[in-house]
């Protein structure tokens, strides 16, 4: 195995699949396969619970055909992770070889497929941890955030209010029939600040068209410059400008007052200018009926009420001079300094919950530690090697097509962790070496986190990191085990150093970037694929297959020959679930892909039929719904059984092996 070098995670990707393939060599020997059978993926995708369900049922399809000992890379995204980082859990700690690890007894005298059945509502489990529980620890996440910024943001506007230079607030910049406001220099610089800004953006549209050179390519190069330049001034312009309007906005009660004149107002009046955006924002940012579009302006709305809040705690009290204010901020200091942000996100919570959910003990497996480390897998166990996917956030990378992608697929394994855009690390030194297979699979589905591809509006990740709306998590991708400070959030409120060449990386879902864990099996040129999509997609879009197909060819060269046509029907006339195409490496080898898709198979059995009756949404319910009932989780277990069924019945194959033998014929 060839080790990271002593500067960092400078591994290359090459390096880390020649260490795979030895680690896949004592695997096969360890579960007496075949050393020249083709190398088989597995991949199971992102959906919460409800992929968990599904592919739970895929599995044991694979476990009835003894195919799983057949799968040498065991790829997983979100909730897809929940069952896949089960398996395991379960293979790696008990008996070498062991089949059917949802079948082992626990000392209840029930199994372990009973246990996750008891444990689909994960996130709460009606006995210690209740609703109540959860939303005490939503809530105290947001409590502490604010504990810890609410201090600094006040400073900085009374700061920003005080007469730091003797010059008047200009009465024009007042609102009629309102006092005119006293010193505030920090806001009249910021006004200052968006003229200049404004008049170097007007001075540059003449300018533009005077500059010429006879070498017309340098020309057009000096112009773009000159846009880019004129949009970030506009861009300064525009959030000086309405920075500098709150203490303006400030004094909308006076102009309300002069112009009603009622005294029953006056009590309300004093908090309109910060309660009518806050609630404004609120009321248009939850309208499911509106436009993303008009959401963002509600969300927008929503954080500038919370700014002029804290502007209006600055206006209408003196707690600068209070001592309890002071406290209060030297206490933030020292929880910014020593707090773990891991810890106090509800990241922590997200990882107790999935572990006592999908890391259930047995009569074999008492271990003392309720996790894993992922530096501690063995091939010797015969089990597949995991390939748990995130997301790595490169918001503010150098690189314009990781920036606007707002990621890169990530892995956490048991060899290396990383991606080529960051480097590898072995395992062992990756954030201290002590990454276990519990926090590779709550990361992998951490899908609510700011600043990724479906929250990259800043209004939003602002509040969302503001009010600790977050399960992603920090991770050090540096040889050595140092505490990351708390104080990295300020990264996450500002989107500043989230870049992929960073020594602190902020980690997120994996289907953020991919959401079928099929792109490292291709990155790896895996020739056989099997894969389960159980993303919501009552549509029929499949715009996960879709997303997977751009990258392959953008990332790898490759290309994915796939027809999803014939899956394409409504659940009342049913048809096939699945689907096989060709994939086509750039060296000229080729592989196989077999999608398989959560949708209702023909000749559908009499429970799953009823269940479709009673649940119109299924099997497409949202991924909003975290809580599972009995008759929810054997609905989805079922419906992943009998449409891997309808594979193999498809070309009578008895193993995994035998089926893409079988099924080359359909790639023709």
């Amino acid at each position: 195995m060839n080790a990271a070098d002593k500067s960092g995670s400078n591994t290359t990707f090459d390096e880390v699949k020649k260490a795979e393939q030895q680690w896949l060599q004592q695997r096969r020997q360890a579960a007496q396969i075949d050393p020249q059978q083709a190398k088989i993926g597995l991949a199971v995708s992102g959906g919460g619970i409800r992929s968990a369900c599904f592919h739970l049922g895929i599995l044991q399809g694979l476990i009835a055909r003894d195919s799983m000992k057949q799968v040498d890379y065991f790829s997983s995204v979100s909730g897809g992770g929940y069952i896949a980082s089960c398996w395991q859990w379960l293979s790696q700690q008990s008996r070498p070889g062991l089949r059917d690890p949802f079948a082992e007894p626990q000392e209840t005298g029930h199994t372990v497929l009973d246990w996750l059945r008891a444990h689909g509502k994960y996130l709460i489990d009606g006995h210690r941890v209740t609703g109540f529980t959860l939303g005490a620890s939503i809530l105290a996440g947001a409590l502490f955030n604010l504990l810890v910024i609410l201090p600094s943001l006040l400073l900085l506007f009374w700061l920003m209010s005080l007469p730091l230079f003797p010059l008047d607030w200009p009465h024009w910049l007042s609102l009629p029939g309102a006092a005119t406001l006293k010193a505030h220099s920090g806001f009249l610089m910021l006004f200052a600040i968006s003229g200049l800004s404004l008049v170097l953006y007007l001075l540059l549209v003449p300018l533009m068209a005077l500059w010429r050179d006879q070498r017309h390519g340098l020309s057009v190069h000096r112009a773009f410059r000159q846009r880019m330049l004129m949009g970030r001034l506009l861009s300064i312009s525009l959030l000086s400008f309405f920075i500098a309007l709150i203490p303006v906005l400030a004094r909308l009660e006076d102009t309300i007052a002069t112009f009603i004149g009622k005294e029953t107002w006056q009590s309300v009046l004093p908090h309109i200018n910060y309660l009518l955006p806050m609630l404004a924002g609120a009321f248009t940012a939850t309208r499911r009926s509106l436009s993303p579009q008009t959401a963002y302006i509600g969300i927008t709305l929503l954080v500038f009420g919370l700014c002029a809040f804290a502007y209006h705690v600055v206006a209408h009290t003196a707690f600068i001079d209070e001592p309890y204010y002071w406290a209060w901020f030297g206490l933030s200091l020292i929880l910014l300094a020593v707090a773990h942000i891991n810890i106090v996100s509800m990241h922590s919570y997200y990882l107790h919950q999935l572990r006592r959910a999908f890391f259930p003990f047995t009569t074999s497996i008492k271990p003392r530690d309720p996790d894993l480390p992922l530096r501690e897998f063995r091939a010797e166990q015969g089990a597949a090697y995991p390939l748990v996917n995130t997301t790595v956030n490169t918001r503010n990378s150098n690189d314009r097509l990781q920036s606007e992608r707002c990621g890169a697929s990530f892995t956490l394994s048991p060899l290396y962790c990383g991606a080529p855009q960051t480097g590898y690390l072995e395992t062992v030194q990756f954030n201290g070496g002590n990454t276990t297979l519990g926090q590779a699979m709550t990361t992998s589905g951490a899908a609510v986190d700011p600043d990724s591809r479906f929250t990259s509006n800043r209004a939003i990740s602002f509040l969302m990191t503001l009010l600790n709306a977050r399960l992603g998590c920090w991770v050090r991708h540096r040889p050595g085990h140092r505490h990351i400070p708390y104080a990295v959030i300020v990264r996450e409120l500002l989107a500043v150093g989230l870049r992929e060449r960073s020594s602190l990386l902020h980690l997120s879902d994996g289907g953020h970037f991919e959401n079928l864990g099929v792109y490292e099996l291709i990155r790896r040129r895996c020739p056989c694929i099997l894969v389960g999509d159980a993303g919501a997609d009552p549509d029929l879009q499949f715009s996960d297959l879709g997303n997977l197909i751009q990258l392959a060819a953008a990332d790898f060269s490759t290309e994915i020959n796939l027809c999803v046509e014939a899956l394409k029907h409504s659940p009342e006339s049913r048809g096939p679930c699945f689907a096989v195409g060709e994939i086509r490496y750039p060296d000229g080898s080729s592989g196989m892909l077999v999608y398989v898709k959560s949708l209702l198979p023909e000749n559908a059995t009499a429970d799953l039929t009823a269940f479709a009756a009673s649940d119109p949404a299924f099997p497409n319910d949202s991924t909003a719904d975290q809580f599972f009932g009995e008759q929810h989780f054997d609905a989805y277990r079922r419906l992943g059984q009998q449409c891997l069924q309808q594979v193999f019945d498809r070309y009578q194959a008895t193993n995994l092996a035998e089926l893409f033998e079988k099924a080359k014929p359909a790639t023709n």
